[in-house]
């Protein structure tokens, strides 16, 4: 398996290698790539109107680039000097457009890792997860904001009929084989509405224990309602689909959230 993990920020940089760390050892030989998508232009400056960075500006901008990818380096090479996992992990540093380097190196790779974005995030996070989860239309791993001691052991799986998802959960099989208890969590409508997915009978008849929890969808939305019953189940990875594009972001970015669900997340594997 080919996995690209995209490093853009100094303070989640640890946090994502160390949720990489944890989902390797269920995943034997990879080919790991750590990826530094570096601004190339100064984004203060990006239309005319904005005018033309003076000298001091690019000076500055460049001092602070360099800082950035320096700051990344020394976490990934201090990480990898104590793990053994990432020992052969391929540093890479592409300069450019974010979106468009994410996008094209996702394309390549069977797996994306970012950092789960913030609302408060400068807009590279943003287009680092657009180019992988929306122009790539890669399945993405996304690591939480607090460290983890396990990943997949007891996944949750947010059902909601779609061929994405479906695609999602097959690319997860090695993942759901070893796992110690899987949840399927069904949002729906009207109670009972739903067909059990054929993934739940597969994963039985292999021994793994699976719990089927319905809810029916309150007028706010699934979104906080999966990640409180997943942390409930003690759940260690969110296997979702991403769904529409706006509502995904919306949740996944924060909005308006304000109890401990925002605070308190989970690793989640996705597919767009």
């Amino acid at each position: 398996m080919r996995i690209l993990v995209i490093l853009d920020r100094p303070e989640t940089a640890l946090l994502t290698l160390e949720t990489v760390g944890l989902l390797i050892k269920k995943i034997p030989d990879c080919a790991i790539k750590i990826l530094h998508p570096r601004l190339a232009a100064d984004p203060k400056f990006q239309s005319p109107d904005e005018g033309i960075p003076s000298a001091d500006d690019t000076t500055h901008f460049e001092n602070e680039m360099a800082a950035r990818s320096a700051a990344l380096l020394r976490v990934f090479k201090e990480w990898r000097a104590i793990s053994s996992p990432l020992e052969k992990a391929e540093w890479s540093e592409i300069s450019g457009i974010p979106r468009a380097i994410v996008a094209e190196q996702a394309a390549m790779a069977d797996l994306t890792v970012l950092g789960r974005p913030l609302s408060d995030d400068p807009d590279y996070v943003r287009q680092a997860f657009d180019g992988a989860l929306y122009d790539a239309q890669a399945t993405v791993l996304i690591t939480p904001l607090q460290r983890k001691q396990t990943v997949a052991t007891r996944p949750v799986i947010a059902w909601h009929p779609s061929a994405s998802l479906e695609q999602l959960v097959i690319e997860a099989h090695p993942l759901l084989k070893q796992a110690a208890h899987v949840t399927v969590l069904i949002g729906e409508e009207r109670e009972n509405e739903e067909q059990t997915p054929d993934i739940v009978h597969e994963l039985r008849s292999g021994n793994i224990p699976v719990c089927v929890e319905r809810f029916i969808i309150p007028p706010s939305g699934a979104g906080e309602e999966i990640r409180k019953r997943a942390l409930a189940a003690g759940g260690d990875l969110l296997v979702m689909g991403a769904y529409t594009h706006s509502h995904f972001l919306e949740w996944l970015f924060g909005g308006a959230t304000q109890d401990i669900l925002a605070h308190d997340t989970l690793p989640i594997l996705t597919h767009h």
